[in-house]
């Protein structure tokens, strides 16, 4: 992937607040982590701002996702609607290193299911992937078995 060039095609197409068609329900709140960026470009000599896409994803620790948007409602129903959800325990960004190229960043994170009695989540199991994998988690909702830790 190229260095510090940005394009027009963006991962997400955010609708009513959420990334459209994604598996997990990611807020527009998360277009920084998502390098989505307003940038201001020129063509033909004509100033202009469009949203843009870059390289640099930044899915942090404590960052928590659902599978539904009614996660986001009063707890009781909420917990009725999650299937799954997931929590980042730690997290490094995806970055430039010294000599200008893109290095990798790695997110830790735990998947959670709704107990029996859909009153709690419980922790099932612990993964290990690198920003751009765990970007694609989130939109297809895949796990590969063999990132688990």
């Amino acid at each position: 992937m190229e260095t510090g060039k940005r394009h027009t095609n963006l991962i997400a197409n955010f609708v009513d607040g959420y990334a459209a068609g994604w598996f997990m329900a990611v807020k527009e709140c998360y277009r920084n982590e998502l390098d989505i960026k307003y940038t201001g470009r020129k063509k033909h000599k004509q100033s202009f701002f469009e949203w843009t896409q870059g390289p640099y994803f930044s899915f942090a620790e404590g960052h928590m996702f659902y599978d539904t948007t009614k996660a986001y409602k009063k707890w009781g129903k909420a917990i009725k609607a999650i299937k799954i959800a997931c929590k980042i325990v730690s997290a490094t960004p995806t970055m430039l290193d010294k000599n200008k190229k893109l290095v990798e960043g790695i997110v830790v994170f735990t998947i959670y299911k709704p107990d029996a009695k859909l009153t709690s989540l419980k922790a099932v199991k612990d993964y290990k992937l690198s920003q751009t994998e765990f970007v694609n988690f989130l939109k297809t909702g895949l796990l590969n078995e063999k990132t688990h830790r």
